[in-house]
């Protein structure tokens, strides 16, 4: 049986197939989930908003004057609607701020807790160095590296030429390297030991025979 184009699929859920538009949702639902997640910055978010993105897109394709242009239109939806959670998550940033109370946890739950903080805090140093990159980088990375998105398919989406999205995926993992290590070297620093630390051995022993010498006088 003959696979429908990509046309002929839209063209059909352009009159209501839904069948129709559930492959282009297979097709591109990498791709509108990278978009999402490039603004959004949290997946959780970033699945609500493609699910968003897809469920207005079908409902205005009939609006689409080319079907060419469709990969530019469903990524302009969904950064919309990423900035659209945004902005509505800054406005409820003060409420958040003032924090939850937390029960009092045995001794066992304290150090998972503590175990799985230090890992977001990895995730979230590792996050920062990835949004620190500029969007020409980051975004072909973030399409090309969630759940493996074919650079044709990529470059079509960003509608730019695939050699190009090669040399920006390039460029994007050396500077991503660059950085990665730049943290690691970073974070070891708070392993070192103070250069005083020698000093401050010294006086604390000096200390304790001070005390000791002083206590065996008042016997």
């Amino acid at each position: 049986m003959r696979q429908r184009t990509e046309k002929e699929l839209l063209t059909e859920a352009a009159r209501g197939d839904a069948g129709a538009f559930g492959e282009i949702v297979r097709r591109y639902r990498h791709l509108v989930y990278a978009a999402a997640l490039q603004i959004a910055g949290e997946p959780a978010a970033a699945q609500d908003v493609a699910q968003d993105t897809f469920i207005s897109a079908f409902a205005s394709l009939k609006d689409l004057r080319s079907m060419e242009s469709f990969p530019p239109w469903l990524r302009k939806i969904a950064r919309n609607k990423a900035l659209v959670w945004r902005k509505e998550q800054n406005r409820l940033a003060p409420l958040e701020d003032a924090g939850v109370l937390r029960a009092p946890a045995e001794a066992s739950e304290m150090e998972t807790e503590d175990e799985r903080e230090e890992v977001d805090a990895f995730r979230a140093e590792v996050r920062k160095v990835v949004y620190s990159l500029s969007d020409a980088l980051r975004f072909p990375l973030l399409l090309c590296y969630l759940d493996g998105v074919p650079t044709a398919e990529a470059a079509r989406f960003l509608g730019i030429t695939e050699g190009a999205l090669r040399k920006r995926l390039h460029d994007g993992k050396k500077k991503l390297q660059e950085r990665i290590v730049r943290m690691a070297e970073k974070s070891f620093q708070v392993y070192r030991l103070p250069p005083d630390f020698a000093k401050r051995c010294v006086c604390g022993c000096r200390r304790s025979e001070t005390t000791k010498k002083k206590k065996d006088e008042r016997r």
